[in-house]
């Protein structure tokens, strides 16, 4: 037996069309739901990075102002430890750091400045 020339109504073509159409609508929400997620996802991601990278960012400053202030506790010790060790270590420095030129004018009765003559 062989069944040719099959004509179905136009009522069951059309309402197999409109079930065709109404799945690829349905496939075509999905397909924009997922690229929505996909966008989503990434946008999270690169916000995630950025607030990463501000926050290291910030660390590393936080780090280096502590190390900067650590480094000038240690030297102000140091120099107070050599001032405590030998007092006449102002002297010397003033005397290394005087360019050899004493004052033009004076106020009667005063001492030369930075010259103790015993």
């Amino acid at each position: 037996m062989q069944i040719e020339d099959i004509e179905f109504s136009k009522d069951y073509i059309r309402s197999v069309e409109a079930r065709m159409q109404a799945e690829v609508a349905v496939q075509q929400r999905q397909q924009e739901l997922a690229q929505e997620s996909i966008k989503a996802e990434i946008a999270v991601t690169q916000a995630t990075g950025r607030a990463n990278s501000i926050r290291a960012e910030a660390q590393a400053q936080a780090d280096a102002t502590t190390l900067r202030g650590n480094a000038e506790a240690s030297a102000i010790k140091a120099k107070g430890d050599a001032l405590a060790a030998n007092p006449n270590l102002v002297a010397l420095i003033q005397a290394e750091r005087w360019n050899g030129v004493l004052p033009t004018t004076l106020v009667p009765g005063s001492t030369v400045p930075f010259l103790n003559v015993h």
